[in-house]
């Protein structure tokens, strides 16, 4: 894999740098030199790419807190889902849940109030 495949991979999924890299488990230093001057592509993130572009649906999820610097990225949607419930338990507005992706899926603010009500 070249660095110009590693950026076609990371644009088609709509990611930023610092998402993909949290995606494939390396540092955002490493990411951004495999990028930047093509360093080399290790055969295991080659094959993390690959994998999560046939399996989208094991993207990280981000909780949203109003920004793109109020996110916080989780590998695993009751994670995301957990610390949400617990920030809008302290009182913070238009918190979102997401999962990172074209498709990724998506759980608002109300949602995650009711949740929190439940939970209760």
């Amino acid at each position: 894999m070249t660095a110009q495949e590693l950026i076609a991979w990371r644009e088609r999924l709509g990611l930023t740098q610092p998402q993909a890299a949290f995606a494939l488990g390396v540092s955002l230093r490493g990411y951004q030199k495999r990028e930047a001057d093509g360093a080399p592509i290790d055969r295991e993130a080659e094959l993390a790419t690959r994998y999560l572009e046939e399996h989208p649906d094991e993207l990280p999820w981000q909780v949203r807190t109003g920004g793109v610097s109020g996110a916080v990225l989780f590998n695993a949607k009751e994670r995301a889902t957990s610390f949400a419930i617990d920030v809008v338990a302290g009182g913070v507005s238009n918190v979102q849940v997401r999962q990172l992706g074209p498709a990724g899926s998506v759980i608002e603010h109300a949602e995650i109030v009711a949740l929190r009500d439940q939970l209760s």
